[in-house]
């Protein structure tokens, strides 16, 4: 029986980032009854990797359930705001993953997608914890609910590049600490960094392509490779946790070669 209407919820998580990696999907009809759900491990992958592998993974089952429209829902803002076009992708690994599933998505005749919170994707989340218990032999222990600190941190880097991009300086009045500092060739304080952004900030084919993340509870130092059309820049960042959110304390740039 076809079911011209799905709605799908995916999630794709990695223990590690990059770590094992696994993705699922769950369908349902529009009234919440179950259609059908599928999980797979993808082997070593980062967290936005496997959230964008996720939504193909429910494109896929959605299809094969003969829907022409597709509701996707996830739990990760930055994956679903990067399709819905409110994002730029910037992370060379992810462009060709997007690539890909804008076209699946313009093969329906329509779709959506929407983020909610990880505790409304029960099920999906589910389904990734159990195929990667499956993997590590029974032995790995089961997630604890939250995204990854890394993951989290990826996204906040990602968040404040568009935010300076756009100029949204509500965000990163919010994001930056009050003695946060930027240093490059000079030290730039909180407030001349947002100056900056509002009457100066201007990038060039900007495109965000590594970061390697190291947390210590709520303190956290993410490394980071930024290609611009001028050369390729080192970022250096620290951030806090408090009060439920990553804030940066300081940034550091340096040029690490020119193109």
């Amino acid at each position: 029986m076809a079911h011209p209407k799905v709605v799908v919820h995916v999630d794709g998580g990695s223990r590690g980032n990059p770590g094992p990696a696994a993705v699922a999907a769950v369908a349902t009809a529009p009234d919440g009854s179950l259609l059908g759900e599928r999980a797979a491990y993808i082997g070593e992958a980062t967290n936005n990797v496997a959230e964008y592998r996720a939504i193909q993974l429910g494109i896929e089952l959605a299809r094969e359930l003969g829907a022409s429209e597709v509701e996707l829902v996830n739990d990760s803002q930055l994956v679903a705001r990067q399709i819905g076009g409110e994002y730029k992708v910037k992370n060379k690994g992810l462009q060709p993953l997007f690539t890909e599933t804008m076209a699946a998505l313009r093969a329906l005749d329509r779709w959506s997608v929407r983020d909610v919170r990880r505790e409304q994707n029960e099920r999906a989340d589910q389904l990734v914890n159990e195929e990667l218990d499956r993997q590590a032999g029974g032995g790995g222990e089961p997630d604890a609910g939250e995204e990854p600190p890394e993951a989290e941190i990826e996204a906040v880097l990602e968040r404040w590049a568009d935010a300076a991009e756009r100029r949204e300086l509500a965000f990163l009045e919010t994001l930056l600490l009050p003695e946060f500092t930027l240093t490059t060739t000079d030290v730039m304080t909180r407030e001349q960094y947002l100056a900056m952004v509002r009457d100066e900030y201007t990038v060039e084919d900007l495109a965000f392509e590594e970061v390697s993340v190291r947390h210590y509870g709520r303190f956290a130092v993410a490394l980071s490779r930024w290609r611009e059309r001028n050369g390729t820049f080192l970022v250096t960042d620290a951030l806090v946790k408090q009060g439920g959110r990553w804030r940066a304390v300081a940034r550091h740039i340096s040029s690490a070669l020119k193109t």
